[in-house]
């Protein structure tokens, strides 16, 4: 059974992709279950965040590699688009640097279980991501990726950028965690 999807909602595809690298991605989904103890999931957060981050810096590193090897044929638009792409993941990363305690938001069951639902959509939407990009050093001309690809990977990291929010939140860590008190790292 398919679950509808809401308007402007990214329709997410089946794996497809290094299925290595995701895997690993996926067991570094943190299992919020067992956060006993800040300090657990402080490092369970960092270590799901950098997993994240590493998949994220892939695709702009791709991006950044098209511009350099086809520079020559790009148009100043696409060379635009491409910096746009790449700001939007600068901003995801800015995002899942968020610091702070890390404190469930209301009920736990409820938290957890939303938590979990974003960190499947999340995955997804790297895995469509990665797969978008891919697709522009293909055998799919430049200019069909930057007409149909271009806008799906800005929705993708669009919604991607929502929902790391919306987590951050959920743990605790919304803006107003930057102007908290610093916990002490333990080492």
């Amino acid at each position: 059974m398919e679950r509808h999807r809401q308007p402007g909602e990214p329709r997410l595809t089946a794996a497809s992709l290094n299925f290595a690298a995701m895997g690993t991605l996926m067991q570094k989904m943190p299992t919020y279950t067992r956060y006993t103890s800040h300090a657990h999931a402080v490092a369970a957060e960092r270590v799901f965040r950098r997993a994240m981050g590493a998949r994220l810096k892939e695709c702009g590193d791709r991006l950044l590699g098209v511009v350099e090897k086809k520079a020559q044929i790009m148009s100043g638009e696409m060379e635009q688009t491409i910096d746009v792409l790449v700001d939007r993941i600068g901003e995801i990363f800015r995002r899942l640097d968020r610091e702070g305690v890390v404190t469930l938001v209301g009920g736990s069951a409820r938290t957890i279980a939303e938590i979990e639902l974003i960190d499947s959509r999340l995955v997804l939407l790297i895995e469509e991501s990665l797969e978008l990009v891919n697709n522009l050093g293909t055998d799919v001309p430049a200019a069909a990726w930057f007409k149909t690809d271009a806008a799906r990977l800005a929705r993708g990291l669009a919604e991607f950028s929502k929902l790391t929010e919306e987590r951050n939140y959920l743990l605790g860590l919304g803006w107003e965690s930057e102007f908290r008190p610093k916990a002490r790292r333990v080492s």
